[in-house]
């Protein structure tokens, strides 16, 4: 194999894959990216066996083939590279030499056949959906996705088609819970969808976290089908597949909450700002910081027997009786900071039951909390 390309060209597709490839795994080949040259295009492609990327761009190739290289390590080469341009041709032992300007530098590398064998998309059928409300979506949910392995069924988001034909995505670590909820134009266009959405699928977290960074925000279209217990996503030359996590996402309704007479609508800055200066005051070891609605306004109060403790009150609008209820301050500034509004809705029904943020500005999404003991 042998390419002339332009290296800005080559860095911005081999980032692409910088998320992908493996930095630890005990298979090698996982952290190296296959390279394949032919016609006049150089295709890219990466897995760690449960995400794959492939992404593909021009250049000139001199001979045509293939071979794998370290992801990274050719990463960190060609973005430092000074001259526009570099040919990279392999060798007899699947190293490759990379020439560009006064550069002149050879790579280790391994036999194309080695590399893991990719997923064939090319006869999944693929539906479109707007990349902005895509990324909204994941951007609403990724924070709240479980890390704990134990919980399988709960380190991933849902996804699913609800029977009024809108977009459903819902997180839960079980401290707190992300949903949102959208109707694409594409479905009221008519838009067949996959039938496994019917049902719903659960993503890894590690698979919207690729989402979110491989997709161009920016970019035009974007589509997505289901295949093997697979969803694979689309949208240029760029392709990402992500292997569906096994086993069914929990009744999440049964923790929402009902309405609740007790609610409050506080500026989301100056909220965030006083939440923000009591945390100071928390317990290292809980994190819990009280919240208090009365007629007083909005009261948050945290105390450590090593720290001293702190209130701080602020205005809010408010019609019910008081109530109070403890939470971990953390995931408070998580569900807050997702909030696009300049106004949070904050409802407590008592101490001990879920509490209920809504951004006051989209009633589409919601988001519920898990309080602490006081």
């Amino acid at each position: 194999m042998k390419i002339r390309i332009s290296s800005k060209m080559l860095t911005q597709e081999l980032f692409k894959l910088q998320g992908v490839v493996s930095h630890r795994s005990t298979l090698a080949i996982l952290s190296n990216a296959l390279l394949v040259a032919e016609g006049d295009t150089l295709t890219l492609h990466a897995t760690d066996l449960d995400i794959s990327v492939s992404t593909s761009c021009t250049c000139e190739v001199l001979e045509p083939g293939k071979v794998t290289l370290q992801a990274r390590s050719l990463f960190d080469i060609v973005k430092n590279l000074e001259e526009d341009m570099l040919t990279l041709e392999t060798e007899e032992n699947h190293w490759a030499r990379l020439k560009s300007g006064n550069v002149n530098c050879r790579i280790v590398g391994t036999h194309a056949d080695e590399f893991p064998h990719l997923l064939d998309i090319s006869g999944v059928e693929l539906f479109p959906i707007g990349i902005r409300r895509l990324l909204d979506m994941i951007e609403k949910t990724l924070f709240s996705v479980s890390t704990d392995d134990a919980r399988a069924n709960l380190t991933g988001a849902f996804f699913k088609v609800t029977n009024e034909k809108t977009l459903l995505m819902v997180s839960t670590d079980g401290h707190r819970l992300s949903k949102i909820e959208t109707k694409p134009e594409e479905f009221d266009a008519g838009g067949d969808i996959p039938a496994a959405l019917n049902k719903g699928i659960i993503i890894p977290r590690k698979g919207l976290a690729e989402i979110k960074r491989t997709v161009d925000a920016k970019g035009d279209e974007l589509s997505f089908g289901i295949i093997d217990n697979n969803i694979v996503f689309k949208s240029g030359p760029m392709s990402l597949s992500v292997r569906l996590i096994e086993g069914s996402f929990p009744d999440f309704t049964q923790v929402l909450p009902r309405e609740s007479e007790h609610r409050a609508i506080v500026e989301k800055d100056v909220f965030q700002q006083a939440l923000k200066f009591v945390s100071l005051f928390a317990s290292s070891k809980t994190n819990n910081v009280r919240i208090s609605l009365s007629d007083e306004g909005l009261e948050l109060y945290a105390s450590d027997p090593d720290r001293g403790e702190a209130t701080k009150v602020v205005p809010m609008q408010y019609g019910g009786q008081a109530v109070k209820a403890g939470f971990n301050y953390r995931y408070l500034n998580d569900v807050v900071s997702a909030l696009d509004g300049s106004e949070v809705s904050i409802e407590i029904i008592d101490t001990l039951s879920p509490t209920l943020i809504r951004d006051t500005q989209r009633d589409e999404m919601l988001f519920v909390v898990m309080p602490m003991r006081l």
